[in-house]
């Protein structure tokens, strides 16, 4: 399949998806600012799920661009794995509002948890599979991707953690989303590299 159709399309899918997020703002009629102002600021716990979102997605395109511009080719599996992952980010937005709107409870925070760890797990099946089909260019070095399997596990053993925690303490697995978020703005495994193979 051809690259560029096939990034093309996961970013299109990425930019939708972080489009979206806007969407879980929402306010009832109002009639006096007082009454605006107070509806704006009960808007709080939405803005940091959109914040964290914003952030996540942001992160999974990085991660996504960083990965394949090191991919040689591209098979009927990695499109799977892809379609799987964007599958994935496409429902982010609605678990955004979710959690948002229902951030004190654990089915919000556990459906999260959910998106985010299928998500990873996809990321990890697809890298796996780009490495047993060496499907990477020649000069990326085992080094590079082993530093990238670890990244990608130590996100899914920290999503599937706090997707756990969301049964027991939501607000705390809330934070943790966002420390793992936080985490990841720093790059990693193939994304720390900037001597990198430009198609």
């Amino acid at each position: 399949m051809s690259k560029t159709r096939f990034e093309a399309f996961s970013d299109g899918v990425f930019a939708f998806a972080i489009t979206l997020l806007v969407l879980g703002f929402a306010l009832p009629l109002v009639r006096t600012n007082a009454e605006l102002t107070a509806k704006l600021l009960e808007l709080w716990p939405n803005a940091i799920a959109y914040a964290l979102s914003f952030m996540v997605i942001g992160i999974m395109w990085q991660n996504h661009q960083a990965l394949f511009r090191l991919v040689e080719r591209i098979d009927r599996t990695t499109v799977f794995w892809n379609l799987l992952l964007l599958g994935g980010t496409a429902f982010i937005p609605f678990a955004t509002s979710t959690l948002g709107q229902y951030f004190w409870m654990p089915a919000g925070a556990f459906l999260y948890g959910i998106v985010l760890t299928e998500t990873s797990i996809c990321y990890n099946l697809m890298l796996a599979h780009l490495t047993r089909t060496k499907a990477f260019h020649a000069n990326v070095t085992p080094e590079r991707i082993a530093a990238t399997r670890t990244a990608y596990r130590t996100g899914f053993f920290a999503y599937f953690f706090a997707m756990l925690l969301a049964l027991v303490l939501p607000l705390a697995s809330f934070v943790a989303y966002i420390a793992v978020a936080i985490f990841y703005l720093i790059p990693r495994g193939v994304d720390d590299d900037i001597n990198v193979v430009e198609d």
